[in-house]
């Protein structure tokens, strides 16, 4: 059985490890999620419509509040559609 400073360290480590993994999705999302609305694009002349995430801000929103983290991820910003327009 774990004491509580054992356990207090693994949970450290596991918050490390949460707030990298959220960093990583948001970049992982982010880039998808522009590539498939430039692809999109008229302009661009790729398949439409395309096979994506669903454009809901409001959905998007509560998805990026879900992985909010008190501790290791606080302030995760609501920033993902702006950038998500921004990289495409």
């Amino acid at each position: 059985m774990s004491t509580l400073s054992q356990l207090m360290t693994q949970r450290a480590a596991a918050g490390v490890a949460y707030a990298s993994a959220v960093d990583a999705l948001k970049t992982a999302y982010v880039n998808l999620a522009a590539l498939d609305r430039t692809i999109e694009n008229r302009n661009v002349g790729g398949p439409a419509p395309m096979l994506s995430f669903l454009r809901d801000k409001n959905a998007l929103d509560d998805l990026v509040r879900l992985l909010q983290h008190a501790e290791f991820a606080p302030s995760l910003k609501q920033d993902w559609p702006v950038q998500i327009i921004t990289a495409g």
